[in-house]
């Protein structure tokens, strides 16, 4: 795979890797470009232990990056979709970025049947639709004793697809061949070493990453040649596509079980990476001044934990001697040894959020319900201009930190060679098309919506208010507020929702640094709404800071019932 520069975002991204599997991944050959990561020189030794090698220089990572510390926000959210341009109809819909079930491997991956042993998984709906392969009726377990003789069977039903999935993907069809795969004197059930060989952990978490950032959340169910295919089942092959994916690599993989650290060594070690001061960097360029896709391994140790990144902020920023710095990372003294070419020290304190692990179900979840947080401490090494050129993690973070970042570039493909890319594309399109156009039915929302092209008030808090009545509204179980608008310094604004004059909740609030608009989907549950959801509502924009301008596009409310 030749390397190229892909732009958008504000960003140039470098196409690098190609990640496998959840519990594996690789790279192919390439040829050597000007500017490849392959190319470049090895670190030098000799007082610049922290400063970036190839690995860990964000300048591989993408280009237009700012790098001056006092230039960098302190706080970033997503909350523009990567996707608008391919979706645009999912656009005031879904969220920017969707929870999921990682399809552990050990229960079948995507032929997991999450309805029920008489629904059909989502693997075995794609061959009943696409593949003119009806499937089995009953499935049998995944593992066990005798498993073997049940599987022998499965499969002279199957489908293609099915067949494979269970089968090749990740090595399942160790948990039932009939053979001792991990020698532990034990066929086909789990043992010390997962289920025959099949770790916990494996799964599709590296394919789920990437798809809920770079496609839409399903908001309906969708029928196709008579097959029903739930949301569930179209998060799933949504992931199935994403299994091989391009995209830039920041960091080395670690592969201990267990991190043994010297005070002495170098912060681009493979487990002690990714180095805090490209983490710092790339945390408040891809979230704070851009919007970019980007994903981590949030385990330092072997275990590879992707998860979508979604928020930072940076709780403490101060500049410290060389003593207090040494102390923070478990040295002593008052010279700075770690890298010559810093000239001024910082001690940083960041939460990240992160999109965690939930179920599939039969509607759109998003993901302001299913984040977490980790905090990190870590020393900012800068230049004399004020440029962040290295870092090292404080001892509470040595081995509690970021294993490393990625971001997909856009090119992904099934590692099944009997799913059609085209055709998983099509019911994502079905699934945020509006109800009636061939996506299916639910009649689970209620719509109310506005289009007032309204202009905002430059630096005045009075604002701009957007009324949307409601009626005929009972049993609400939660809502979703679309807003399209338009400004070109979304860091400006603060974006209330009310209901009669009561302030709801506050959507957004000086978020998103110089970023151009705010298109994105908030959601609220059930406990954040009133009693009676029928009304006047009101969705109230403040421009607090001077010069840029903007305008409220539309605001749509979906009452899920």
């Amino acid at each position: 795979m030749k390397r190229s520069l892909v732009t958008g975002l504000g960003l140039t991204l470098v196409t690098s890797l190609s990640f496998v599997g959840c519990a594996d991944s690789g790279e192919e050959a390439t040829e050597c470009l000007p500017g490849d990561i392959d190319c470049a020189a090895p670190a030098s030794e000799g007082g610049k232990t922290d400063a970036w090698d190839s690995e860990n220089d964000p300048r591989y990572f993408a280009s237009n990056l700012e790098y001056k510390l006092a230039s960098l926000p302190k706080k970033g959210k997503l909350m523009t979709p990567v996707w608008k341009d391919k979706y645009p109809e999912a656009v005031g819909k879904a969220a920017v970025a969707w929870a999921d079930t990682y399809w552990p491997t050990g229960e079948g991956s995507h032929n997991a049947r999450w309805q029920g042993a008489s629904v059909k998984s989502p693997i075995e709906k794609y061959d009943a639709a696409f593949n003119n392969a009806p499937g089995c009726a009953t499935q049998p377990p995944m593992y066990g004793t005798g498993s073997k003789a049940k599987w022998d069977t499965y499969r002279t039903c199957a489908g293609p697809a099915t067949k494979w999935q269970s089968d090749v993907f990740q090595g399942g069809g160790k948990m039932h061949d009939g053979i001792d795969n991990d020698g532990d004197g034990k066929t086909d059930v789990e043992g010390s070493d997962g289920i025959d060989g099949i770790q916990g952990w494996w799964g599709t978490c590296h394919a789920w990453t990437p798809a809920s950032l770079m496609s839409p959340e399903p908001q309906h169910a969708v029928t196709m040649n008579g097959v029903t295919f739930e949301v569930g089942d179209i998060k799933a092959l949504t992931q199935n596509i994403y299994d091989r994916t391009s995209a830039v690599m920041l960091g080395g993989r670690c592969n201990n079980k267990e991190i043994n650290h010297d005070v002495n060594g170098s912060a681009n070690d493979e487990c002690s990476d990714v180095n805090p001061g490209a983490l710092h960097v790339i945390l408040t360029n891809f979230l704070g001044l851009r919007q970019a896709p980007l994903i981590e391994d949030r385990t330092a140790n072997y275990e590879v934990w992707n998860q979508p990144v979604v928020a930072y902020e940076v709780t403490k920023q101060a500049k410290i001697s060389n003593t207090a710095a040494n102390a923070c990372v478990g040295s002593s003294g008052s010279t700075w040894k770690y890298n010559t070419s810093a000239k001024q020290l910082y001690e940083v304190r960041a939460t990240v959020t992160y999109i965690t692990e939930t179920y599939p179900g039969r509607t759109p979840i998003g993901f302001e319900t299913s984040t977490s947080q980790d905090d990190y401490h870590y020393i900012l090494e800068l230049n004399a201009d004020g440029k962040v050129v290295g870092g090292r993690y404080c001892t509470d973070s040595s081995n509690s930190h970021v294993d490393f970042l990625w971001s997909p570039t856009g090119t992904n493909s099934s590692s099944n060679p009997n799913v059609d890319v085209n055709k998983v594309k099509q019911l994502i399109k079905a699934s945020v098309a509006p109800v009636g156009t061939g996506g299916g039915s639910t009649g689970t929302t209620k719509d109310f919506a506005a289009s007032p092209a309204a202009s905002i008030p430059d630096n005045s808090a009075t604002g701009v208010s957007v009324d949307v009545p409601v009626t005929g509204v009972t049993a609400a179980k939660g809502l979703a507020v679309a807003v399209d608008i338009s400004h070109t310094y979304r860091g400006d604004l603060t974006v209330t929702l009310l209901k009669d004059g009561a302030v709801v909740k506050v959507l957004a609030k000086d978020e998103g640094g110089s970023q151009d608009n705010i298109v994105e989907t908030f959601s609220l549950t059930q406990s954040e709404l009133p009693a009676d959801v029928n009304g006047k509502w009101t969705l109230k924009v403040v421009d607090d800071a001077a010069q840029d301008t903007g305008k409220v596009n539309k605001v749509t409310l979906s009452f899920s019932l």
